[in-house]
Formats: structure tokens, sequence, C-alpha cells
């Protein structure tokens, strides 16, 4: 039986949108999730308080330490850290600064996410990610989240789940900003093409960013893909080779 070596960090994950609230505080502005989503969200629920996780975060840490939780995977809020072109607003850096710490006092490693679909409405009014401009602008972002916490983070993820933000925000509206496309399939596919280019560029420029700047030794930097993995119902030929070909 196989098993998980010694120092597997075992732990739990979330997004800036998803648990921060604090729409509207110390700087913030909105991202595509606060500006785009009613009517969208079921029972029309948004961002402004979720978990109160900008406020409780100490609490929230004492919990993960209380579960056991040896690694935790947050995402920063970009339209938290820059709230408009050229312009970092220190007052959201802090807070993931001192999340960090409060992590690494309770003894749980921080993970550190750059961008997990919060895209600024400033970035998307200019283009979004349809725009490459957005290397230029990413790159900042990066580098001012970077600066403030490689002496805390080894461990950074620098997207969460590209072909969800991509396809399901920019083709079948089922996510942020919920555009959808009436092109060709051909149209299609050459437009997420030059979508999913700009964000591997973004990847790619973040990554060299982190080795070059990072204030601590090896950091390990990865992309969170959304990978399936697909296991036989039961033991019997039929199962597993369903299982192979993945036709569930």
């Amino acid at each position: 039986m196989k098993q998980f070596p010694e120092d597997f960090l075992w732990g739990a994950a979330s997004a800036a949108f998803q648990v921060e609230g604090a729409r509207n505080e110390d700087g913030k502005t909105d991202s595509i999730w606060d500006a785009t989503s009613e009517g969208h969200i079921k029972r029309n629920v948004n961002g402004d308080v979720t978990c109160d996780h900008y406020h409780r975060y100490k609490e929230d840490v004492a919990m993960m330490k209380e579960l056991g939780l040896k690694s935790y995977r947050f995402s920063v809020s970009w339209p938290r850290v820059m709230s408009k072109r050229g312009v970092i607003n220190e007052k959201g850096l802090q807070f993931y600064r001192n999340l960090a710490d409060e992590l690494i006092q309770a003894g749980i490693e921080p993970f550190c996410t750059l961008y997990h679909w919060d895209l600024p409405m400033w970035v998307y009014n200019e283009g979004g990610w349809e725009n490459p401009q957005i290397i230029e602008e990413f790159t900042e972002y990066a580098k001012a989240v970077i600066d403030a916490l490689s002496d805390k983070v080894r461990y950074w993820m620098t997207f969460n789940e590209p072909a969800c933000f991509i396809g399901f925000g920019y083709f079948e509206g089922r996510q942020a900003p919920f555009k959808t496309s009436h092109m060709s399939r051909e149209q299609k596919f050459r437009d997420l093409a030059h979508i999913s280019k700009n964000v591997l560029l973004c990847h790619g420029h973040s990554v060299q960013l982190i080795r070059e700047r990072s204030k601590l030794a090896d950091p390990q930097i990865g992309f969170a893909l959304n990978a399936r993995n697909f296991v036989a119902y039961d033991e019997t030929e039929a199962s597993i080779e369903k299982a192979r070909k993945r036709d569930v």
C-alpha cells in the first residue's frame, strides 16, 4: 500500500474573493467578480463580506492550527494591491505580510497564489487578458507581491486553474467576466490561443521574477492546473477499460 511521505504538507487553500470580504476597505478597488457577478451567482450572494477573512485572519489561522494543517495556500487580490496602473497599495500588501507572519508563527507553511481569477476592473477595462499589455501590468503587480512576501513565502503558484477563468470566463459565460462568444469554432480557438499566450507569458515573467528576487533560497514555483484522474468503479475488466479510456 502506498503511503504519503512523513514530510508531506497537508493543508487547505482559498481564493481572495471567496474569503476576504472588505470589498472597499483600505484602498481595494473592484475586481471583475465584484463588478460583474450580480445575477450570476446563486441567491445573489457577493464577495462584500464572505468569511470576513480580512478582519478575522488571526481567528482563521488559529482554527487551521487546531485542525492540524501544515500548509495554507492563499491568493493575493490584485485589486487590493494595485488600485490603478503604477499605484501600489501598501495597506493591501501589509495584510498579506501579516497573514504570512501569522501562519509561520502557527507552524503553517504559507503558499501564495498570485492570481486566482480576480482581475482588477481597471485592467479589464483596458482589454484584460485579451490585451497583450496585461503582460506588463501583471509583471509589475507580481514584482510588488514578490518583494513584499518572498522573505516569508517559499512556495508560489503563479495562476490558479487558467482553463477555468479563460474558458468559463470568456467563452461560456459561466464565470467572471461572464462573457459569451458567438464566433465560429475556428475564431473561438484563435481567441483562446491568444488569451492563453498572454497568460503563459505572465507566468513565465513571474517565474523569472521569483527566481531573481526571492529573499529565501530555492523558492518552489508551480502552476495550479485543474487536472482530472479517472478511477475504475470496480475491478471488472469493463470498468477498468472505461477508466483507462476516460469514458465516464
